[in-house]
């Protein structure tokens, strides 16, 4: 674990905590009592803090249960994969197959369609440890509304991962050798969508194999036949740039620029097709600001969809901006910035293309009416 080098001796002390003790161990900055909630409930818990956990600090339950809040943050994901692939999911089996190994963090994210009948049709994320030490998985997630509402689906699902980045919540798993275990689950109910982002980061251990699953009832064990169709035209597979980033400057009274969103269309290195309109693929801007003028002035923002109907979720400068759902081709301002005369700021935008928006869009950045 020396690639953990700036909080090593912490984490190596919570995990050698973990083996004597077992608590639960997750990282928030802070944990708030509800993503707490929600993830010591999967565990079977029935008692939860009522308070916000700081990092470092623990908790203990009356029964002497205890979660842990390890003072420390994920590198971000070096590698993309989209399950998209079938897009209508109409039997059971296994949606994406792939795997995991330290020093490779993943960003998966999923888009699909429930068309499986059952009494409880849903999606589950299966991960096989197949070597002789244990492993452990900080597993990160951002999961939208299951929905009719297709846009609906793919918006929620960014804004609840960039929730999740940003207070850096997560929680770690272990997998023992030779076991298989479930790490997550979502029901998939019929003719709805479901989408979601999930950051893996395996910290410790051989390398894991693991499996997205579609199963019609909870009791039933996850089936591993693959379900791909050679001439299904949706992406899926691993994609080697995670992220995307770019540096430009604007001076009020230039022309506009014109910054792409999910034009790339990355060649897959695992997998059936290329990524068309970079789905779970992370872009990063920065944006040089300038009012050379001796007066005020004002830049504007502007999501401008070019392949069809998009919503959008930005941060910019720390703060989350929801784009609501807008036409191929229309212009909708989503932030401005104020310039005082002879001065310069510094913008810093953060996002990813949603599922069932049509990328790319175009981020236009020109001036607006002070």
């Amino acid at each position: 674990m020396r690639w953990l080098s700036h909080s090593s001796v912490f984490v190596l002390f919570l995990l050698a905590q973990a083996v004597l003790a077992d608590p639960v161990l997750v990282t928030g900055t802070p944990a708030t009592p509800e993503f707490l909630e929600s993830t010591l409930r999967e565990r079977g818990w029935t008692e939860f803090p009522k308070r916000a956990l700081r990092p470092g600090e623990s908790w203990k339950s009356s029964s002497g249960d205890r979660v842990v809040n390890v003072d420390w943050t994920p590198p971000r994901g070096l590698v993309a994969a989209l399950s998209d692939h079938p897009e209508k999911v109409e039997n059971r089996g296994a949606l994406f197959l792939g795997g995991l190994t330290p020093l490779r963090p993943l960003i998966f994210q999923y888009y699909h369609l429930g068309k499986l009948r059952g009494t409880s049709p849903n999606l589950t994320l299966v991960v096989q440890n197949s070597g002789s030490e244990t492993a452990s998985i900080h597993l990160q997630k951002g999961i939208g509304n299951t929905s009719l509402d297709y846009f609906s689906s793919g918006h929620t699902n960014n804004v609840r991962w960039f929730e999740a980045v940003g207070q850096n919540l997560g929680t770690f798993v272990k997998v023992e050798p030779g076991q298989t275990i479930e790490i997550f689950r979502q029901p998939m109910p019929k003719e709805e969508v479901v989408s979601g982002t999930l950051g893996l980061t395996q910290t410790e251990g051989p390398p894991l194999n693991f499996a997205f699953v579609a199963r019609p009832d909870l009791q039933e064990q996850p089936s591993l036949n693959n379900l791909l169709k050679e001439d299904d035209v949706h992406s899926r597979g691993f994609y080697p740039a995670a992220r995307q980033t770019m540096s430009r400057r604007y001076n009020l009274g230039d022309a506009p620029l014109h910054l792409p969103v999910g034009a790339v269309r990355q060649q897959t290195f695992s997998g059936v097709r290329e990524l068309r309109g970079d789905y779970g693929v992370t872009y990063q801007m920065q944006l040089q600001l300038s009012n050379p003028t001796s007066q005020p002035g004002k830049v504007e923002l502007v999501f401008n969809p070019r392949g069809g109907a998009a919503t959008g979720t930005f941060v910019v400068n720390g703060e989350a901006v929801e784009v609501t759902n807008t036409a191929a081709f229309e212009e909708k301002v989503f932030h401005t910035v104020d310039l005082a005369p002879k001065s310069t700021e510094t913008l810093f935008l953060e996002t990813i293309p949603e599922g069932a928006s049509s990328y790319p869009v175009r981020i236009v950045v020109r001036e607006g009416n002070s």
